[in-house]
């Protein structure tokens, strides 16, 4: 059985990009989560539930995000220089 490797080596470019990657699916989400939200409001039935998973897997992207960003600021060689 294989287990993850918990040590990664990435650059910061690296981050950049996993960054960037994850803002346009937030984007394209987020205009999906207003699209369900409307049908579920104005139809109801399965837009909700489209909704709340995207809803769901924004609110995931956002933490992940942020715990990069900290990370990135944090694990820079430039956040040490004053």
């Amino acid at each position: 059985m294989t287990r993850p490797n918990p040590n990664f080596d990435l650059t910061v470019e690296d981050v950049d990009l996993i960054e960037t990657a994850l803002c346009q699916s937030q984007k394209i989400l987020s205009q999906r989560h207003l699209s369900y939200e409307h049908c579920a409001h104005v139809e109801g039935g399965p837009s909700g539930e489209k909704a709340l998973r995207v809803g769901e897997t924004l609110s995931r992207i956002q933490e992940l995000l942020g715990r990069l960003s900290t990370r990135k600021t944090v694990s820079s060689p430039a956040a040490g220089v004053s």
